[in-house]
């Protein structure tokens, strides 16, 4: 962190820096202060999968965006024999609402998403709107609260809320009713490398992932981070969804031919980027469906 503040107090001293700059730099303090928690990854991947499944486009990297896409993901962990009542419940209660306030602009997508890989503590279904306001976001919460908790929201055995941003993201407007896949990727980095990270994965990885995006193989891709952090706040999360499952097959086959034609001077330029920007072991990973979705 010493490091951090002497970079601060010398953009200090200047006549003048930009607001990404200091915007930057206490990021990084909350990355390295955050990163000294033991925090697990689990209970953030159901809730950052659903992030790109219906954020806007956005070209520019998160710091230099002027309207950031916020995401406020309502996630549970729901015992299986009330799945079929939870999901009523969400598609007559909630999701009329979201319809709503994204035909008036208020929001820019939603989703629902069931997870298909479990674990034992992991959450099941989640509901997220995306808005790049923080004041869409809270009108869509205030509507939902009206209505007040759902019995089958009550039965659920965990439940956790998450603010999320976009890092950057590339999407195809999906109309109401979009069904698909989501395959998510997350890893910790170390503090203060985030960008690193993303540059790497952008520079070695960016042409494949926009050629399959222009064949339509991915619907959207992207990065996502947390905006309110109760998690790692260096973690980065690597986000694609599908129309189906062949198109699955088809993003992986050609990640893999990319990797095969890399020459040995950029396959160890990768490794060694990804190695000096993450921290060993961290990546995590999820594969959930879109039972409901839409954005524009």
């Amino acid at each position: 962190m010493g490091t951090f503040i002497r970079d601060f107090r010398v953009l200090r001293s200047a006549v003048r820096f930009s607001s990404a700059v200091r915007r930057r730099i206490f990021r990084q303090l909350e990355e390295e202060a955050m990163s000294k928690r033991s925090i697990g990854l689990s209970g953030v991947c159901l809730c950052v999968v659903v992030l790109l499944a219906f954020s806007v486009p956005v070209a520019l990297p998160q710091m230099e965006q002027a309207h950031p896409v916020y995401i406020y993901v309502s996630q549970f962990q729901v015992p299986r024999a009330n799945w079929a009542q939870f999901a009523e419940d969400t598609e007559k209660t909630v999701n009329p609402i979201l319809e709503r306030l994204m035909a008036d602009g208020t929001i820019s997508g939603w989703s629902n998403v069931e997870t298909i890989v479990h674990t034992p503590d992991g959450m099941t279904h989640s509901t997220a709107w995306s808005s790049t306001s923080l004041a869409g976001i809270m009108r869509v919460l205030d509507e939902i609260r009206k209505g007040g908790p759902r019995p089958s929201q009550i039965a659920a055995t965990k439940h956790e809320d998450l603010l999320l941003r976009s890092v950057y993201s590339h999407t195809t407007a999906v109309s109401g009713g979009g069904t698909g896949y989501l395959r998510v990727n997350c890893t910790l980095t170390q503090p203060g490398k985030a960008d690193d990270f993303v540059a790497t994965i952008k520079k070695y990885l960016g042409p494949t992932f926009e050629d399959q995006f222009k064949k339509g193989v991915a619907t959207s891709y992207g990065m996502d981070e947390q905006f309110v952090l109760n998690g790692p706040g260096s973690m980065r999360c690597g986000v694609f969804t599908f129309a189906n499952a062949e198109n699955m097959n088809k993003w992986a086959d050609a990640i893999a031919a990319t990797f095969d034609k890399m020459s040995a001077d950029d396959r160890k330029g990768f490794q060694e980027a990804i190695a000096s920007s993450t921290v060993p072991n961290s990546r995590r990973d999820l594969l959930a469906r879109i039972t409901h979705s839409a954005h524009k």
